[in-house]
């Protein structure tokens, strides 16, 4: 117990001989004190370079901040807004979903169905729907008059059927996605089960 006494009183003194002098190392037993001054100047050199690192990173996260502030938001989501069966069709409809839920830019024309693109990008879309199968069931999906993607069920006897289909498209500023019920085929809604739905993922 007196020798660690002694030892931290000497440890005591030598640090306050260090700071008053600052200019030489003092000599402790065993290089206590140096050891701890280069210890406590990698400790200051380690905490610089994380100070560094930090401000770095703060600099990166606001820049990310403010390309996503300028990102160009577009999102639409829409049901059918029906209460029961629509059609069959006797030609080739462009379904018109009036229940919208979001649209996000403005894209999507609610009196029309159609959502045109406001710039170049990559975009998402997908539309689902629940209908039965007395007249079949066919709904495509169209990017300026050419078929993208198919959802269909024939008609038969059997009970109700659902469907979907999603998939990504790079649309130029100006195009057209719109979703048609082909002709003599039916379609139903209610609880806004029949959906369309599209947004941007990237712009180019």
């Amino acid at each position: 117990m007196r020798l660690t006494k002694a030892v931290l009183l000497l440890l005591c003194k030598c640090l306050i001989f260090e700071l008053v002098t600052s200019e030489t190392l003092c000599t402790c037993p065993l290089g206590i004190c140096t050891d701890l001054l280069k210890d406590h100047g990698g400790m200051e050199t380690r905490l610089k370079a994380l100070e560094v690192r930090l401000a770095d990173s703060e600099a990166q996260i606001e820049e990310l901040k403010k390309e996503n502030r300028d990102k160009p938001k577009v999102v639409f989501s829409a049901s059918l807004a029906l209460n029961g069966f629509f059609g069959p069709v006797d030609k080739d409809t462009t379904l018109v979903y009036k229940n919208v839920y979001t649209n996000v830019g403005d894209a999507y024309n609610q009196a029309t169905g159609i959502f045109t693109a406001p710039l170049r990008g990559v975009y998402y879309f997908s539309f689902f729907y629940h209908c039965g199968t007395k007249h079949g069931t066919r709904l495509v999906l169209y990017r300026n008059g050419k078929q993208e993607a198919t959802a269909v069920h024939h008609k038969s006897k059997g009970s109700p059927q659902n469907g979907g289909n999603g998939l990504t498209l790079l649309l130029e500023k100006g195009d057209h996605v719109y979703v048609l019920l082909t002709k003599d085929k039916w379609i139903w809604d209610s609880d806004n089960l029949t959906v369309f739905t599209g947004f941007l993922i990237n712009p180019m």
